[in-house]
């Protein structure tokens, strides 16, 4: 693996023998195509990242399906720790490398991206995440929620393009990245946060 890779990502997650590992672990991932990568980037990066996203703005965001608040996207941040995870994930060596995990044919390296905070009753009700281009949905932690506190991610399981019941979960675990594949079945959810902070940075690689 090339070393801009090894400069962010811990090397557990880089290791050619884990790769294909990795790659069956997303295929096979229920209820769909998913996986969760704890302590994925060196610890320094991680707090760094922390306090940058900090310091941006964020936004009330609400409508029935939703309550939370976000950043501005962060293509137009001035921060420059934030400028340059952006730049880092859409790096060719990222990109190919996020490609050859999830098997998705076209990534050319466009993303949406933003801070995402949720904190005491704020929600996110079940969605498919299905807009045009989109292909690949992440969520990198950057705060640690207890499951009692909620905010969990919650992945359904489906029946003739409805969802049924969750049978998956992401709890928010700093410094944890995750992702799944933007589909029909792709139902997911954020529980209820009951107390502290649910803090994120996310968004969707397209595929054109």
């Amino acid at each position: 693996m090339t070393s801009l890779l090894s400069t962010w990502i811990t090397p557990e997650y880089l290791h050619p023998s884990k790769i294909t590992s990795l790659q069956h672990a997303f295929k096979t991932g229920k209820p769909f195509p998913s996986l969760e990568f704890p302590r994925f980037f060196h610890p320094e990066k991680a707090t760094t990242l922390l306090k940058a996203l900090s310091t941006e703005k964020f936004y009330p965001k609400e409508a029935d399906l939703f309550q939370f608040k976000q950043t501005n996207d962060l293509v137009s941040t001035a921060n420059p720790v934030l400028q340059e995870f952006r730049k880092f994930l859409v790096s060719p060596e990222f990109v190919e490398y996020l490609r050859q995990l999830t098997n998705t044919k076209c990534l050319p390296g466009k993303i949406d991206m933003a801070g995402t905070l949720y904190e005491d009753t704020d929600f996110l009700l079940c969605h498919d995440d299905q807009l045009e281009h989109r292909a690949i949905a992440f969520f990198y932690y950057l705060s640690d929620l207890p499951v009692k506190k909620g905010g969990t991610l919650n992945l359904y399981a489906s029946e003739k393009k409805q969802p049924t019941t969750v049978a998956g979960t992401i709890q928010p675990k700093f410094n944890t990245f995750a992702f799944f594949k933007v589909s029909p079945q792709s139902f997911h959810s954020v529980a209820e946060v009951l107390a502290g902070q649910r803090l994120a940075i996310s968004g969707w690689f397209h595929d054109t």
